[in-house]
């Protein structure tokens, strides 16, 4: 008997890693399957309660809130908390028909355990639910029943209520205001969870609507925005003000060290276990997969609750709503598109997975983040410093004017969180940078733009000369450059097609060689030096990429054009117009 105590800790260690292997699998099952083996399961109060919070949350969106129903019927009132705090809250203030539609599930799971539940641990909010849709009138003992309340709903012949925005909307629009996607009504919602109390108990009752009736909305939702943002901030969930220190830039030289090498965690029944909701979106080819997968033997457990931290965070800091599998899919793929940069970051460009799980060992996966953050940040600094002060700025120029994939790519740096343009390479227009090759690719890229802006404020015309026609950089340099070598003002109007064809004919209608390539590179780039009163060799690298690119898109576009058959309307790469 005496061994009894000795051998409890182990035994409860051994059927908590039976029921997280069980949770395991009912999450990465589909909807249907998972309700399936929750309910099937021997003890399914004792499985639905062991979840984690976000876990069970999970489930409910992904299996459905209304099959859901016989779940939460078993789950505890904490779990139910949880799923409240998050589904609710719009920003910093309550969505009353979002609380209509959770308390509509809720009571349909168990409705005398919700009412108890929360009139005596949660009373101001469901006082300020009630306060936004009821109005209470009471009658005195000696008060006859006034003939004005008509409207009005009683089961006492005391207290009465009614739903005044659903009647003026009824009276004045025949229809009735915004409605949760539940069962029933707002209004035929509350009247049955009044109904409820009242056979419960009249007392709680006439307390209950007496509270609703001297309520000050304001401070009390500002009492419980401050309880829910404590509650969730032990489960992970910082306040956005806070969260969104994780895209903080860190320097190489500002990472911490781990205290102590990452070893195995054994499972502890006093501490939360993370929630495995995100464990089956951590795939793919990238860096932080495959040294992840180097790791599972040597600290599983303590690097899932980091990680699930981490995530945590970045579904504060963005203001993330997880109602579907989707969308989790694509904040656990964001946490490991950054942590897959900064692992090749730390590690000098090298993307060896032996070497990054080497410093995931070393160093903490927030910290890991965050450099990779550093990476996309720095850029759209960069970006932003170099359009203050920019040709496109002063001329009040729409970024349209840098061409399709120069918009893209600002663009995508201009965003609250700057976002790699993959221009649907991978089946999205925007993605998270998950390499340095992709960092490196964009920094290149506007290096020739903050060149090309560069160039652009040497050259003397005046912008508003330009009239009609279609104006980017392309046109503006060929056209200027095309009436330079007429002779022609250095201003945007059009060029007489009789006078163009001689230039098209010398410069675009000679046989492809590679001499014949040079000698049109060679041509502009000293038209753009002595635009730019510079020695042609002094011409940045960025820019001469940008003309021998420009250069081979008109070459490729009108090689094939007999001069005779110019038309102005297809060549939208320079200002013409017909004699």
């Amino acid at each position: 008997m005496n061994d009894l105590p000795s051998q409890r800790p182990a035994n409860i260690q051994k059927r908590e890693t039976k029921l997280r292997a069980i949770r395991n699998d009912i999450i990465k099952c589909d909807g249907d399957k998972a309700l399936e083996q929750i309910l099937d399961h021997p003890s399914p109060a004792t499985l639905i309660q062991s979840f984690p919070d976000q876990d069970l949350y999970y489930l409910m969106h992904k299996i459905g809130k209304d099959d859901f129903i016989p779940v939460l019927a078993l789950a505890a009132s904490e779990q139910w908390e949880h799923i409240i705090d998050v589904d609710v809250w719009d920003n910093d203030r309550l969505d009353p028909i979002a609380m209509a539609q959770t308390f509509d599930v809720l009571f349909q799971a168990d409705p005398e355990r919700l009412l108890r539940w929360v009139i005596t641990k949660k009373p101001d909010f469901f006082e300020f639910f009630l306060s936004k849709n009821l109005e209470v009138k009471i009658r005195e003992h000696d008060e006859l029943t006034p003939s004005d309340y008509d409207d009005y709903i009683t089961i006492d012949d005391k207290f009465y209520f009614r739903f005044p925005k659903y009647l003026k909307a009824k009276e004045n629009q025949g229809d009735e205001p915004d409605q949760p996607n539940g069962i029933q009504t707002v209004p035929e919602l509350i009247e049955k969870m009044l109904k409820a109390v009242a056979n419960m108990d009249l007392y709680v009752y006439h307390g209950l609507l007496q509270e609703t009736e001297a309520l000050l909305p304001a401070e009390s939702e500002e009492e419980q925005f401050r309880l829910k943002n404590i509650r969730l901030a032990e489960k992970g969930f910082l306040p956005t003000h806070e969260a969104i220190g994780i895209y903080q830039p860190t320097d190489l030289e500002n990472l911490k060290k781990r205290p102590e090498s990452l070893k195995k965690t054994e499972i502890d029944p006093d501490i939360p276990l993370p929630p495995q909701c995100f464990s089956q979106y951590i795939k793919g080819e990238n860096l932080f997969v495959k040294s992840l997968a180097l790791l599972d033997d040597q600290g599983g457990l303590s690097l899932e609750t980091e990680l699930a931290a981490l995530i945590n965070k970045i579904i504060s800091a963005d203001k993330i709503k997880v109602t579907s599998q989707d969308i989790l899919a694509q904040t656990v793929n964001k946490a490991c598109a950054f942590l897959s940069l900064g692992l090749e970051i730390i590690s000098n460009g090298k993307t060896d997975p032996a070497k990054a799980a080497r410093i995931i060992e070393l160093y903490y996966l927030e910290d890991i983040f965050r450099t990779g953050s550093r990476a996309g940040i720095k850029l759209k600094t960069k970006a932003q410093g170099w359009y203050k002060k920019s040709f496109l700025q002063k001329n009040n120029l729409p970024l349209s004017f840098l061409g399709e994939d120069w918009l893209g790519i600002i663009g995508g740096l201009f965003l609250e969180r700057p976002l790699y343009y993959d221009n649907y390479q991978t089946g999205t227009l925007y993605r998270n940078f998950k390499c340095f090759k992709e960092i490196s690719h964009t920094d290149t890229e506007l290096n020739k733009i903050i060149e090309l802006d560069g160039f652009l404020s040497y050259l003397p015309f005046d912008i508003h000369t330009f009239q009609e026609g279609f104006l980017n950089y392309k046109t503006l340099i060929l056209t200027l450059w095309s009436r330079s070598r007429l002779g022609l003002d250095l201003e945007l109007t059009p060029i007489d097609v009789s006078v163009f064809k001689e230039f098209f004919k010398d410069l675009f209608q000679r046989q492809a060689s590679a001499k014949n390539d040079e000698i049109r590179r060679k041509d502009i780039l000293i038209w753009a030096a002595d635009i730019a009163k510079i020695e042609e060799k002094d011409l940045s690298g960025h820019f001469v990429e940008v003309v021998n690119s420009l250069l081979k898109e008109v070459d490729e576009e009108y090689k094939d054009v007999d001069p005779k058959d110019i038309d102005p309307k297809f060549m939208p790469h320079f200002f013409l117009k017909k004699n």
